[in-house]
């Protein structure tokens, strides 16, 4: 199970460019990459209360929301990380299954995602269907329960770039495989006590090498 922003979309300056946005609409300065990373949280809100070290009034809240959206909006859709194709086709050959599961607005998700032309390597993509959300905890026992009515009880492995990814995996009892190329700087991932993959390709091989230790265990 893969995410999307920052794991596969390679998108992470269009983020880096919609954080700041967002920023600008509460009248502070922007910021970089590295500063991102640093302080990452699934919202837009959070990240900004963090990287300003306070606190945001509902109405920034509102703000911070809107301008990060809107900025993504009006971006060209991002593209996949290099050799992303290749590595989902490579992995289907040799016996593996792939899904999709994030906390961007689930339209938007699947349309890009089809517009990418690679909806067939998936059995499912789901995306956010309520009010923004902080944890992917509850969407991940979701997507793992309708996961379960296809592929029964194969292991299932989530790769993602945030330590949420990590923490709602633990919380719903699937392994995890945190990747460092994304929106979550390397030395906070470390903090899970998980292998961090540097690259797409090595995440694949971590999430294998646990998947056939748990076969071996049955």
């Amino acid at each position: 199970m893969w995410g999307w922003r920052g794991t596969l979309a390679d998108d992470v300056q269009h983020q880096v460019g919609a954080v700041n946005a967002a920023l600008a609409s509460l009248g502070a300065e922007p910021v970089d990459l590295d500063t991102v990373r640093r302080h990452f949280a699934t919202s837009a809100p959070a990240l900004c209360a963090a990287i300003l070290r306070r606190a945001l009034t509902d109405r920034e809240r509102v703000n911070a929301s809107v301008a990060f959206e809107t900025y993504q909006s009006r971006r060209p859709p991002a593209q996949l990380m290099t050799g992303t194709e290749k590595l989902l086709a490579r992995l289907i050959r040799s016996g593996c299954s792939h899904s999709v599961l994030s906390l961007s607005a689930h339209n938007g998700l699947t349309q890009h995602v089809s517009d990418l032309g690679i909806a067939s390597l998936f059995l499912r993509v789901d995306g956010r269907t309520g009010p923004s959300a902080r944890s992917k905890k509850q969407p991940l026992a979701k997507h793992v329960a309708m996961l379960r009515e296809t592929i029964g009880d194969r292991p299932i492995v989530v790769i993602g770039d945030a330590l949420d990814d990590v923490r709602a995996a633990f919380a719903n009892r699937v392994h995890a495989v945190p990747y460092a190329e994304g929106l979550t700087h390397v030395d906070i991932l470390r903090q899970s006590g998980l292998p961090v993959a540097e690259t797409l390709a090595e995440a694949a091989a971590l999430a294998i090498e646990h998947a056939h230790s748990m076969n071996q265990t049955m």
